[in-house]
């Protein structure tokens, strides 16, 4: 039976070869496929914009693709399970069109609110509780992305959670307009100074 990676199109598994050029590691491919990161699968990065003709989407990115691209570059960065995880774990509370809900929550400029129910997300798993649990880690260590600069910090600083996206929305999730090759040039010329 594939994983959920390997059912992805051939760019996007492409693309993830990028962000971690040592492959995935065994550990987050267990997380990915618990059931409450499946969910995931069915929600669009794009707010919603994929069911408009105003966007050039070139193939459905789900905010699980996102959240896994967002670990992969923590994972690359660090090879820290515990900020990985976090990376991986920071949407898993996000609604069907993602962002749009953090403006109708009135929460446009930190978008923010759809974060609230992380903590009760990850604990209400009895999968992802049990692999914690195998791999020594505390929902404290996971529930939060912010802690962990790599993964996350105010703009105008780079996170890793931005830099997925912008990757991502440039391949084709919204816009189409680089390549992998461009793709590789700027992830490989990025330096982390601060961790």
């Amino acid at each position: 039976m594939k994983n959920y990676i390997e059912t992805l199109n051939s760019q996007i598994q492409e693309y993830y070869k990028i962000l971690s050029p040592e492959g995935i590691p065994e550990f987050l491919n267990e997380y990915i496929e618990t059931p409450r990161m499946q969910k995931q699968a069915q929600i669009s990065t794009t707010c919603g914009t994929i069911y408009s003709q105003m966007f050039k989407n070139v193939f459905w990115y789900s905010s699980l693709a996102h959240s896994i691209g967002v670990a992969l570059i923590v994972w690359n960065f660090t090879k820290d399970k515990k900020q990985t995880l976090a990376g991986l774990f920071h949407d898993i509370a996000t609604p069907a069109f993602k962002h749009a809900v953090d403006f109708m929550n009135g929460d446009y400029e930190t978008q923010e609110s759809t974060e609230e129910l992380t903590t009760y997300m990850i604990k209400e798993s009895q999968e992802i509780m049990e692999l914690l649990e195998r791999d020594g880690i505390t929902v404290e260590e996971v529930e939060d992305y912010h802690k962990y600069p790599i993964a996350d910090n105010d703009t105008p600083q780079l996170s890793s959670d931005r830099l997925e996206y912008t990757l991502a929305n440039n391949l084709g999730a919204v816009f189409a307009d680089w390549d992998l090759e461009e793709i590789r040039e700027i992830y490989q010329n990025i330096e982390i100074r601060n961790q």
